[in-house]
């Protein structure tokens, strides 16, 4: 019998880590916010409540970033089905490379926008609210995208 106890760790932290980072941004979307904006009147108070959420989150996702990273590579590796980063050899590896590449963007808008768009929410400047806003929809919508490929790369591997 194989060995399941370090496949099963790599894969409960991937686990863990995308939950925290894609549920975090669904969480903010459809349930966070929409109370916040509903039960809280006072527009500066909003904006400084989300931007104190969104700080603590991003902690969480740039740990996530690199426990995701190192915990794909080691499940990639695993799974015996690809050869290396982008690779289109299979159809495992075809769904996983753009997989990877959807991750790849949606750290690189994770990042930006934690940094170009800190303490938006409670900025004066809406068009940089907005920008911020439609960044977290657009990663959001991703990240659905990426657990979908992540269950048909689980069905098909």
């Amino acid at each position: 019998m194989p060995n399941l106890i370090i496949p099963s760790v790599v894969r409960s932290l991937h686990n863990i880590f995308t939950s925290i980072w894609i549920g975090g941004m669904l969480v903010m979307v459809i349930s966070f916010l929409p109370t916040l904006r509903k039960e809280i009147e006072d527009v500066e108070l909003q904006g400084s409540v989300i931007d104190k959420v969104m700080s603590r989150h991003s902690k969480w996702v740039y740990l996530g970033i690199v426990v995701l990273a190192g915990t794909g590579m080691l499940m990639a590796r695993l799974s015996g089905q690809t050869s290396g980063f982008f690779n289109f050899a299979n159809p495992y590896a075809t769904i996983l490379s753009i997989k990877h590449a959807l991750v790849l963007l949606i750290a690189m808008i994770a990042i930006v926008r934690s940094i170009a768009f800190k303490n938006a929410s409670s900025s004066k400047d809406k068009s940089k609210k907005k920008i911020s806003m439609a960044l977290l929809m657009v990663n959001t919508f991703l990240g659905i995208v990426i657990l979908i490929l992540s269950s048909i790369i689980t069905v098909i591997g």
